[in-house]
């Protein structure tokens, strides 16, 4: 397994491993997930900091200093609201195994959710990047048919290299089309 900026080093042992399962690659997705909540917090906190620049304000003696408190009051509720997706981002996990891939979600503090899906019952995996931003910043989506349903992952850096890494995986593990 050849580590890049997209997988970390794996785990040896996880909470909820088989025995005799080995992770084979741990992956989540880009950063760039979290553009829209930088880009809203930006927004907000110029808005907040807009009227300070006017001088009428300064002509009314409690207005600067309310307007002031306020502008704190904007950067900390877009701090508190940016560590909030970093969280969901960070804690959400693509882990491989020998035998099966965990999907672990995190939506926030307190919001977890974890898909399992074995490798023997996948029929193929397939990755889409689309898009000038796509292209420009390396990420896309990963598409992993199996009898049942599908597990698609969003955003994911390089996908390329992560659908190549699946794919040997999924062949180790028994599923596609292993001839």
């Amino acid at each position: 397994m050849s580590n890049n900026n997209s997988t970390k080093a794996a785990p040896k042992e996880f909470p909820g491993q088989l025995e005799g399962e080995t992770v084979e690659l741990v992956f989540r997705q880009h950063p760039l997930v979290m553009r829209k909540a930088l880009i809203g917090g930006l927004l907000i906190i110029l808005v907040a900091v807009l009227p300070l620049d006017f001088q009428q304000i300064y002509s009314v003696d409690w207005l600067p200093g309310a307007l002031l408190k306020l502008v704190w009051v904007a950067v900390a509720v877009v701090f508190f609201g940016w560590f909030y997706r970093w969280v969901g981002w960070y804690y959400t996990v693509y882990l491989v195994t020998s035998r099966r891939i965990l999907v672990i979600k995190q939506k926030g503090f307190f919001d977890r959710k974890v898909d399992e899906w074995q490798l023997d019952v996948i029929s193929n995996v397939n990755y889409h990047i689309a898009g000038f931003q796509a292209v420009l910043f390396g990420f896309g989506d990963i598409t992993v048919r199996t009898y049942v349903g599908d597990l698609e992952m969003k955003t994911i850096h390089k996908p390329a290299e992560i659908h190549s890494q699946l794919l040997d995986a999924v062949r180790r593990g028994g599923g596609g089309s292993t001839q």
